[in-house]
């Protein structure tokens, strides 16, 4: 009995030190196979590659907590880019980036440069931003570190992509079952999954999110998602307007409210129902206020005004907007540029046109778009006959800006004006 119960101990002992020469000579076996591989590429060598990848992945997954696991995906994102599945290596890349913010960037950067090509020609500079972006400092668990991989997944699309982003938001749920934000990481999924054009897979997962968690704080939100499908991608007004009629009935007061109203007056206003879409983005300024999601409101409501005619409203509102949004040179100079030309094509009025320009540039003297403000104020005040002021606002333009491509063209003029 003694002998029995010193072997049964003696077994447990010793099993830890036996997995973990099983994980090591797991490892092992992996980097060896990967130093003799041939250097060909071809659909054989491609295919190996695939499968050591799709080894490596396993290895790591049953070893979660070897310091290891930083090389093995490493080198698990290499046999990826030899297999040409530039999807897999991307996702591996996001996931080593965020689970190890520490590892050397010269190392992975190269590699996403090649893995991004699995990305939508359009999001790979977004892809490239959200790779590189620094990792927030602190302690933060697996679960929460992987999670922010997620998300940045979440907002990219590409055919080369899907797959393998879809395995990973499944296998995130496997490994973490009880990890207490995955509502939130169910969004996010469904956001990819809306992102990659599957609306129905999208509508059904932001359901799960909100019926699979009793608890959410997410059910307005997911509520609002499926009705913004609907609206948005699937062109479907009744089920749109059904869903958000939801929000606005059983969740009254929440912080979705004033979204809602807005997208129902974009609603309202894509299929030219004018009064209706005045009235809901009025409602969502209310609750909106000066946040930047009020914007849309604001610039709608313009919008409105424009395609009614009411030109001088549109005209109004738009410098409205801009001194609520003043502090970004983006959202104020674009309401500032369309008020002006509001003012020239539709209310023939030199002097509001020119009065939108100055204020554009007095707010943002520097802003990217300070050298064409320039110009255009250069040409207002010298059809208006203000030759000196002209000649000012070009000299300055040409001193400020010597490289642009405007500045040589007031040059030109600034020549004529000169004579």
């Amino acid at each position: 009995m003694r002998k029995t119960v010193f072997l049964l101990t003696l077994a447990a002992l010793c099993a830890p030190c036996a997995y973990a020469a099983d994980a090591a000579a797991g490892l092992e076996f992996y980097k060896k196979e990967i130093s003799a591989f041939p250097a060909d590429t071809n659909r054989e060598t491609r295919a190996a590659a695939k499968a050591l990848a799709d080894g490596l992945n396993t290895w790591a997954a049953q070893n979660p907590a070897s310091p290891a696991v930083k090389d093995a995906m490493l080198m698990q994102a290499r046999l990826y880019l030899r297999a040409q599945e530039n999807g897999y290596a991307a996702v591996t890349l996001f996931r080593l980036r965020n689970l190890y913010p520490q590892t050397d960037m010269n190392l992975l950067t190269p590699l996403m440069a090649d893995a991004v090509q699995a990305v939508q020609t359009n999001r790979r500079d977004q892809a490239t931003n959200l790779f590189i972006a620094t990792r927030q400092d602190g302690e933060q668990t697996a679960a929460e570190r992987e999670a922010q991989a997620l998300y940045a997944l979440s907002k990219l699309s590409g055919r080369g992509l899907y797959t393998p982003g879809s395995e990973a938001f499944e296998a995130f749920f496997v490994r973490y079952p009880s990890y207490e934000e995955n509502d939130k990481v169910e969004l996010w999924y469904g956001d990819f999954h809306r992102e990659n054009g599957n609306y129905l897979a999208a509508i059904s997962q932001y359901k799960k999110a909100a019926e699979l968690y009793p608890n959410t704080p997410y059910k307005a939100a997911s509520l609002r998602l499926i009705g913004d499908i609907y609206a948005d991608n699937l062109k479907d007004t009744a089920s749109a307007t059904a869903a958000y009629t939801r929000v606005l009935r059983d969740f009254e007061g929440s912080a979705e409210t004033g979204i809602v109203y807005k997208h129902m007056a974009i609603l309202d206003e894509n299929n030219k129902q004018y009064d209706g879409a005045l009235i809901n983005y009025d409602k969502a300024i209310e609750l909106l206020g000066a946040t930047p999601t009020a914007y849309e409101a604001y610039r709608g409501k313009a919008d409105v005004y424009a395609k009614t005619k009411n030109y001088e409203a549109a005209y109004n509102t738009l410098h409205q907007t801009a001194a609520l949004f003043g502090s970004d040179e983006e959202k104020s100079t674009a309401s500032l540029k369309e008020a002006a030309k509001i003012a020239k094509k539709y209310l023939r009025d030199h002097t509001k046109y020119t009065q939108s320009l100055e204020k554009a540039l007095l707010a943002h003297p520097s802003g990217p778009n300070a050298a064409q403000l320039m110009f255009d104020l250069g040409q207002a005040y010298e059809q208006a006959g203000k030759n000196v002021q002209a000649v000012e606002m070009y000299k300055k333009l040409i001193i400020n800006y010597p490289t642009d491509k405007l500045s040589s063209r007031a040059q030109g003029k600034l020549n004529k004006l000169q004579k």
